[in-house]
């Protein structure tokens, strides 16, 4: 048996990807009929017929999805080889830069330490903000990569950046152990309305209260911040509650602790809200956020895996 070239490998992914050699053709940069050949070539080679091909397209037979899952997993692994052959030529240097929302923190400080100890020479700065701060930021390159939240509407109009979901949720509430309300699971909108709010600036924030005040009525707020620490103060000293996204609160400590409390607010219609990364696609960047991506599915799934991809 003749050895498997990368190329016919990634011609069978585009083709199954698209379900079209024409079209896969076009994205592959090459004619029709040398598609055509090297996937007549590869079925030969290997004694199966991969797609059932007719005008209306190119379809994976049975046996050809398990042939295209495993080529998949081998350009994967291929990709995986070129980028440490990347890393062992150039060496990682300069600045990154991070921004992450709330609640992002402890684990964007677990990756910083994760990438100094892998290249020390890399010099790294993190900060706090709301998702669209950071996401106009991400746009005026005044940072390299982003932690943010992203509804499935702004993901369907497209925000003109590379974004990768890890997890998906939703708003909740949260208040500290002295409160009435901390040993209850969820609250009513029309409960959650007489109580006195101290919230995070953030957009996603406003909206929902947005929201919940014009169907329910108007809301008391003692003020809005963007230090995490004076609303943690409030909530422990039971001065008022918050609304936030519910991966800010997943590995909170005082969540972990016992001292904070999530309730969900039921019933009430929200939209499906995905937390992830802006990233950008130079050499560089591009090996470096796969590992950082890598490291934070790592970081989320030990207590949280249903809701990660």
């Amino acid at each position: 048996m003749r050895f498997v070239n990368i190329e016919q490998l990634e011609h069978i992914v585009e083709v199954a990807k698209y379900q079209s050699i024409s079209r896969a053709a076009e994205v592959l940069h090459i004619t029709q009929s040398g598609l055509s050949l090297s996937i007549t070539a590869l079925e030969k080679e290997l004694d199966l017929k991969i797609f059932y091909r007719s005008r209306a397209g190119a379809i994976p037979t049975d046996s050809g999805k398990e042939i295209i899952k495993k080529s998949v997993e081998a350009l994967n692994k291929i990709r995986e080889l070129k980028e440490e052959a990347y890393f062992q030529a150039h060496a990682i240097t300069g600045d990154l830069r991070f921004e992450g929302m709330p609640g992002v923190m402890p684990t964007l400080v677990r990756t910083v330490a994760f990438l100094k100890k892998k290249y020390p020479s890399l010099n790294i700065e993190i900060s706090e903000k709301g998702s669209f701060e950071i996401i106009e930021n991400f746009k005026q390159n005044k940072v390299d990569m982003g932690f943010v939240a992203l509804t499935q509407e702004m993901l369907q109009g497209k925000i003109g950046v590379d974004f990768e979901a890890i997890i998906k949720g939703k708003m909740v509430v949260c208040v500290g152990k002295k409160s009435p309300l901390s040993n209850r699971k969820k609250i009513h909108p029309q409960e959650l309305i007489k109580e006195t709010f101290i919230l995070y600036k953030d957009d996603y924030v406003d909206q929902f209260m947005e929201a919940l005040m014009k169907s329910f009525g108007h809301a008391q707020v003692l003020c809005t911040t963007n230090n995490s620490y004076a609303i943690e103060k409030a909530l422990t000293e039971d001065v008022a509650i918050t609304i936030g996204h519910d991966y800010s609160f997943i590995n909170h400590p005082l969540i972990i602790s016992g001292e904070l409390v999530t309730l969900e607010v039921m019933p009430y219609p929200q939209q499906e809200v995905y937390f992830g990364w802006l990233n950008k696609r130079n050499d560089q960047l591009s090996v470096l956020s796969k590992q950082i991506i890598q490291f934070f599915k790592q970081d989320l799934t030990r207590d949280h895996s249903s809701d990660t991809f």
